[in-house]
């Protein structure tokens, strides 16, 4: 009995331990949301995202950046960021464009840099990925 109490002690005590370690690590989950069809909006957008991923080592990072409107034209593959989309797009980086936006703009999904989802309304992914409790940011100036 004393040996049995002992076993359930020690490992009551390892999880204990163990706990407030794992308790450090924490996901995050983070959306920008880019509207702005200028290039230099676009550089500051994919120098955030990878400022956001470094910073926040050794925690979970998932990251979506949603384009919609004017901003749709980021995810286009022959654009001038299209490299940097998809090294980003390697490391885990989610990119969706707004399929209300793609048709004003007449683009199809296969004008976008590979990978690229597409949703049907850019402000609805917006307000759903809040009321899922991801961190919004607005992305470019």
């Amino acid at each position: 009995m004393k040996r049995s109490f002992l076993a359930v002690a020690l490992a009551l005590e390892t999880i204990a331990c163990v706990l407030p370690i794992k308790a450090q690590t924490k996901a995050h989950r983070v959306l920008f949301a880019l509207t702005s069809p200028e290039e230099a909006d676009w550089q500051l957008t994919l120098n955030n995202v990878r400022n956001l991923e470094s910073g926040l080592v050794p925690d979970a990072v998932e990251v979506e950046v949603v384009a919609y409107g004017p901003g749709t034209a980021f995810l286009k593959k022959d654009g001038p960021v299209a490299a940097e989309i998809q090294k980003l797009e390697a490391a885990h980086v989610h990119f969706v464009a707004c399929g209300n936006a793609m048709k004003k703009q007449h683009l199809e999904a296969a004008d976008l840099v590979a990978g690229v989802d597409v949703v049907p309304a850019g402000i609805v992914e917006v307000v759903r990925k809040q009321e899922a409790g991801w961190v919004y940011i607005k992305a470019g100036r």
